[in-house]
């Protein structure tokens, strides 16, 4: 059994402990920014948009879906680390 207390014999320094690394924080900004856009665009080309605009009303609700899905990967690969 680990004992967090017990001191080591060999008289060496514990190993460091593993902090969150810095950065990612340029490309959390740049999914927010493009999330925010395409979804924007997304709503509006569907909301008012006519029959022509369906196809880039939806790849801008795919986009926003990438870019949530990274959102959510960065987030629990940063906690991880």
């Amino acid at each position: 059994m680990n004992d967090p207390h017990r001191l080591d014999p060999s008289g060496r320094p514990p190993a460091p402990v593993s902090r969150p690394r810095g950065g990612g924080t340029a490309l959390r900004a740049l999914l927010w920014v493009v999330l925010i856009v395409s979804a924007s665009i997304n709503i509006v080309l569907n909301t008012f948009g006519s029959e022509s605009a369906t196809v880039p009303g939806t790849a801008a609700g795919i986009v926003a879906v990438v870019c949530i899905a990274g959102l959510i990967t960065h987030h629990f690969l940063r906690r991880r680390s």
